[in-house]
This record gives C-alpha cells, structure tokens and sequence, in this order.
C-alpha cells in the first residue's frame, strides 16, 4: 500500500464543534503508515456492503480530481456535511474522521473512515497537596486500536467506482437508519453477506416451522450448503439451499422460492470476503436442552460414520459420536 494523503478532522459531538484540520498528516510520522494499513486491512476482511459509483452520484463528484480541489479542502466539504448529519443526533456517536488516498497496484482508493472515540482510563500524574498522586482519568475520545474493526467507513476504488460500506443502524427522528450511506454519502449499496444470509435464515426457519421440520436440522443443512457453495463458488446459491434443505418437498421448495421472491434475493449472491465466510462456518455448531455445547468440523458432521443424530419414537433425539480413538481434555490454565 502506498498512502498519498491523510487528513484528520474531528467531530467533537459534546462541544458541537467540528475541529477541521487545516493541513494534512505528516506521512513520515512513526507508526502511521502501520496504524492506516492495519485499519484498512481489518475492513477489507469485515462484513462490508458492496456496491458501484456512477458519475451522477452525489459522492462521486465530490471526490474527483475533475473539481479541480485539494485533497484537504475535499475531506473538509466531506467532513463539514458528516458533522451536520451527526450534531442534532444523540445516538450517533462523536468521533475523528480519517479520510485517506492510497494505491494498491495499479488502481487508486479513496476511503472515509469515521473512528468512533471509545472511553477509556488512562492515569494521570498529580499533586496534591505537594504529594505526588497516581489517579485514573476517564478519557473520552480514545480512537479504535488497529485490530478493531470500523464501525463506519467506505473504501471507494477510483478507477471502478466499485465500493466497500460499513455502517450501523442509529436511531434518527424516530427511525431505525443507515445515516452513513442515505444521508451522508447518498448511495444505495447492495445488502451485506450477514444481512442476505440472515433473510435466508429467516425463511428456512419459516418454512420448517410450517412443514412441521426440526428447526436444527434444516439451519444445520443451510449452514452446510452455504459452506459448500461458497467454497465451490463463491457465492451463495438459494435454490441449491432449496434443494438440499428441503429435499424430495416440493411443496417446501416453493414455499422457500416464495420468501425469497418477497425478499427480493438473487438466486445467486456473491460473496465478496469468501474466506471470512469459509472460517465462520467450518464448524456445526449445537447448544442442547441439558446445557451442553459441542463443536463439529464441516467435514466430520457430513460423515454419518464418524456423527449421526438419531429420532427416539418418544420424540427425543440422541446425538452418537463414533471411532474415537483418544480425547484430550481441553482445561484452560
């Protein structure tokens, strides 16, 4: 990664200030490049929202070279209308925002990355009554550490238009909404991986619930066709889930392909963060009745020889782990 510009405003909520810095980041500042890269990096592996620019969009001008604006006067304009989105609102956080152009091979980005403050205690060197004393100070507007994830922020590829989105939900007037993307940036990004495998959650457990279906089984075998379609494919195919989870149950299928017209799914959703994906659900994972949590690998739970569960007559159901060989006690010291 090649960092060309940085800029740091700060939108000081509990002052009603925004703080506009008039100069950029001095690149030669030790650990920035580190701090950048690494913030960049967890984004690019969250559970972003993907979408793409056209010259109409409000944003899109903003950001081009084609105004004939420096770098700072674009972050300021962008962070001087953030500022007036966030200031009425209580729920929205304060926080400093972090606009950056940077390139990767041959293409250019430019990313907003609002760093919401998180409290923190920090101490304080005091002296009171000519006595040196330690205290503990709650500071206010400490930033998110490299390894956090951003809460809220995009990454525009400038040579495509295509975007990465993170943002959460504040409630505004009233309402439940996605300030970041419908107030400030004026786009309509596509839904996030977690949000189109939710809908499908949702609709197979609808579906099993009025096919009279053991709502495990039918999540056990979403996840697992999820799994497979994704690592085959990269993408998470609904009818295959169709298919597979309600098998031979044609009255099921439709029922399925019914919620999914309503909730206007594609049939084939891409997965932008594949391996993401691939590492959440590797592992079946069950929580039973008596307490008990177990974990089982994608690949052991498919084989019926190594893990089965069984359906008593009286209704109860019995989970039988087969060829163990050794087990190691997982106590941690």
């Amino acid at each position: 990664m090649i960092i060309k510009h940085v800029i740091l405003h700060v939108l000081d909520k509990n002052s009603g200030n925004l703080i506009a810095s008039q100069d950029e980041l001095d690149l030669n500042q030790p650990s920035l490049h580190e701090y950048i890269e690494k913030l960049i990096e967890k984004f690019k592996n969250s559970d972003y929202k993907t979408g793409q620019l056209t010259d109409n969009d409000d944003i899109s001008s903003k950001i081009s070279d084609s105004n004939n604006q420096s770098f700072a006067t674009k972050a300021t304009v962008l962070a001087e209308e953030l500022f007036d989105i966030i200031a009425p609102s209580e729920t929205i956080p304060a926080g400093d925002l972090l606009v950056i152009e940077f390139s990767e091979g041959v293409d250019d980005f430019f990313s907003i990355l609002k760093l919401n403050f998180t409290p923190r205690y920090t101490h304080a060197v005091e002296y009171q009554d000519e006595k040196l004393v330690n205290n503990l100070v709650l500071n206010q507007a400490v930033l998110p550490a490299a390894t956090q994830k951003v809460d809220e922020g995009i990454i525009i590829n400038l040579m495509s238009g295509i975007y990465m989105l993170i943002e959460k939900k504040y409630l505004i007037d009233g309402h439940r909404t996605n300030y970041f993307s419908e107030n400030f940036l004026k786009i309509h990004p596509e839904n996030s991986t977690k949000d189109n495998i939710q809908a499908i959650k949702q609709a197979v457990k609808s579906v099993a619930s009025k096919f009279d279906m053991p709502e495990h089984e039918v999540l056990a075998e979403t996840q697992n066709t999820i799994f497979d379609t994704v690592q085959d494919d990269g993408e998470i195919k609904t009818s295959v889930i169709a298919e597979s989870v309600f098998k031979g149950n044609v009255s099921a299928q439709q029922a399925y392909q019914q919620i999914m017209d309503t909730k206007q799914l594609e049939s084939d959703i891409n997965v932008p963060n594949t391996e993401r994906i691939e590492k959440k659900y590797r592992l079946q994972r069950f929580k039973l009745d008596s307490g008990i949590e177990i974990s089982i690998p994608m690949d052991i739970y498919q084989d019926k020889s190594k893990v089965e569960f069984i359906n008593k007559p009286d209704g109860t159901m019995s989970l039988i782990i087969k060829d163990i060989e050794s087990i190691i006690n997982k106590f941690n010291s």
